[in-house]
This record gives C-alpha cells, sequence and structure tokens, in this order.
C-alpha cells in the first residue's frame, strides 16, 4: 500500500500510477494546501483519503516504524455531529480577478462539492483511458457542479419572471444569497475552519430555492 501526498496532478492518477505499479491499496494524505478538505474519487484499486491532520500523523508513522502497515476496511457508516455547513472548497477560486483586479469576483458561491450527478456511459467514472468501468451516476466536484446550480436557479427566475433581464436575475440571485452557515457565523473555509472574507464567499451562498 502506497502513501501519496494530494497535490497538482489528478487524485485519480495517483491511484491509477500506484495500481499501475503493482501497489494494491492507496491512502491519500492531505498537504496544508487543502486541509481538512474531503473529496470523494472513484479510484482504480482500494483507497482512502485522510484530511492533513491524520495525514501528518500517518506521514509520522511511515517515517518511524521500521514496519509500518495499513489495512482499509469498511465497516459501517458512522453518524456523528456534523460540521457546521456550508464551507468554501479550498480548490474554489478567489478575487478580486488577477488579471484585472477591478473585478472582484466571484459573485455567489454554491454547491460544488460529492454532487451525486448523471454520467455519461462514454466515459469512466475516473475520465482515465485506462478504466473500463462505466456508470450511470457519479460523484463529481468542481465549478461543472456548481455551474449547473446556478443555472437552475436562473432558469427558475426567468420563467417566473420572463421579462426580467439577465442583469435583474444575477442582482435577485447575489442580493439574497446568504452568508451563514447552519450555526449561525460567517461561512467558513472547508479545508482550515477559518471565517472567509468576501473575496472568497462573494455575496455568499445561493438560496436552496428562489420565490
Amino acid at each position: 500500500m502506497v502513501l501519496c501526498e494530494r497535490g497538482g496532478n489528478a487524485r485519480v492518477d495517483k491511484g491509477a500510477a500506484v495500481g499501475e505499479a503493482g501497489g494494491i491499496g492507496m491512502i491519500l494524505a492531505n498537504t496544508e494546501e487543502s486541509g481538512q478538505e474531503l473529496i470523494a474519487d472513484s479510484h482504480l484499486i482500494p483507497a482512502t483519503m485522510a484530511g492533513q491532520k491524520f495525514g501528518d500523523k500517518i506521514r509520522h508513522y511511515v517515517k518511524t516504524d521500521p514496519s509500518p502497515t495499513a489495512t482499509i476496511v469498511f465497516h459501517r457508516t458512522v453518524i456523528g455531529k456534523s460540521p457546521s455547513a456550508p464551507c468554501v472548497a479550498a480548490f474554489s477560486s478567489r478575487g478580486p480577478q488577477y488579471r484585472t483586479a477591478e473585478i472582484l469576483k466571484p459573485d455567489v458561491t454554491a454547491p460544488g462539492v460529492n454532487i451525486l450527478a448523471a454520467w455519461t456511459g462514454e466515459a469512466s467514472p475516473t475520465d482515465l483511458e485506462i478504466d473500463p468501468r462505466r456508470i450511470p451516476f457519479n460523484i463529481i466536484s468542481g465549478t461543472s457542479m456548481s455551474c449547473p446550480h446556478v443555472s437552475g436557479l436562473a432558469a427558475l427566475l426567468r420563467q417566473a419572471h420572463p421579462d426580467w433581464s439577465p442583469a435583474a436575475v444575477k442582482s435577485a440571485l447575489i442580493t439574497t444569497a446568504y452568508n451563514l452557515d447552519n450555526s449561525g457565523e460567517i461561512i467558513k473555509e472547508l479545508a482550515t475552519g477559518t471565517q472567509l472574507m468576501p473575496f472568497v464567499r462573494g455575496a455568499g451562498r445561493l438560496p436552496p430555492g428562489v420565490e
């Protein structure tokens, strides 16, 4: 089993590389950049992901134990105290726009981490050519997931108010966004748990529905 650090290349690429090298499993450990953020992936080999805190403990164990061992076992789903939500992902873009600082961005945040989504049979769940699997649904994270949420809300607004301009729709979304999580505090960074500035969360999280 191989301990891999989360970095610049795709997470599923790491698992694929371990499998091709003869590895039977992988532990993907976050570095400080990703903190406690955990992303679901359809790895080609048995794999698990650890946040930075547990990742540091695993790294220390591997370096100090003369014969480290590891086992990945799924016992059951454990439901405990949920962390505050929503949070902003570590990979979420920050403002202001780096080429033109006058463009503040982002406007809003939307659900985009570990989203259950329909998946085309033309591609594998990892999107890797060596992956022969085909599935109707997948767990996806990124702009490709948050954008449909925003687009859907915009479509509902246009249906309810067909005379509204795109600017009016955008204004309605921004002015109804909220900045507090379910604990009543300012929305936090998922990786670090720290409160966020408007350059990170924009006007806030989009509401789940529109009136």
